[in-house]
């Protein structure tokens, strides 16, 4: 009877250390999947970021440390911007304008053309004659009424890395820093972080301080997937946005 018993343990055991082998082995592949759904769901958005990038001419080559420090503008426009909160440091601004009418008959914003370059909106960059600006909202020009617009790419990929990548993490009160091109520093104060469906961007709020009476700075950047998201043109894009509102504090 004993020896039985011992016997039965020893077969029930192994049946239970068989079943633990076989939940283990699934527990595994399950894992597996899902790992290997969002790896494929990451090489898919990465696709067709590429495919974004190439439509539009932007360049992937990063930006070397010689042509950042060769980089100039007039004393009074802005040069580079520093966010030591997200590592971003010394990037270059360039002043771009709008593009041409889309199909629905607006004009949208031009981009860099570099994944490591911030462009700041010049209103008097524009293909029509017509809707060109008087004057540019300038950083430090002290207009308290319309914003300056700083945009930059955001890269959905861990092969290479965007200006903006991780502006979305900047929280209230972190320094922005916008470098002159006489070498005057201007520090901003984060107010206000959103990330919003690009259909829900509102322009006229972004184009606007964020506290009455202040010179303020607005960045933008994409978000979301590209996954399916158009613009008025039909191009590919990110189905967000992310807005950062700031003002300036010296």
């Amino acid at each position: 009877m004993v020896r039985g018993g011992k016997k039965a343990l020893t077969i029930d055991s192994q049946k239970i250390k068989k079943k633990k082998l076989i939940l283990f082995a699934v527990l595994i592949l399950l894992v597996l999947g899902v790992v290997g759904f969002f790896v494929a769901r990451q090489f898919s958005s990465d696709a067709r970021q590429q495919e974004h990038f190439r439509t539009l001419d932007i360049s992937t080559t990063p930006i070397s440390k010689k042509e950042r420090n060769e980089h100039t503008t007039d004393a009074k426009r802005p040069r580079y911007i520093h966010i030591p909160a997200v590592d971003i440091n010394q990037a270059r601004i360039l002043a771009l304008g709008v593009k041409d009418l889309d199909q629905s008959g607006q004009q949208q914003l031009d981009v860099p053309k570099s994944i490591d370059d911030v462009s700041w909106y010049d209103c008097q960059i524009n293909p029509i004659t017509e809707r060109r600006c008087a004057e540019p909202t300038l950083p430090g020009g002290g207009n308290t009424e319309t914003a300056a617009i700083l945009t930059g790419h955001t890269c959905f990929s861990r092969s290479m890395s965007c200006v903006f990548d991780n502006i979305s993490k900047l929280k209230n009160n972190d320094t922005i820093t916008i470098e002159l091109g006489d070498g005057t520093k201007l520090n901003y104060s984060v107010r206000q972080v959103e990330t919003v469906k690009l259909e829900d961007v509102d322009m006229a709020k972004a184009m606007r301080p964020i506290e009455s009476g202040k010179e303020g700075i607005t960045l933008i950047t994409c978000a979301g997937t590209y996954q399916g998201a158009t613009d008025a043109n039909g191009v590919l894009t990110a189905d967000k946005r992310v807005l950062v509102y700031a003002v300036r504090v010296d």
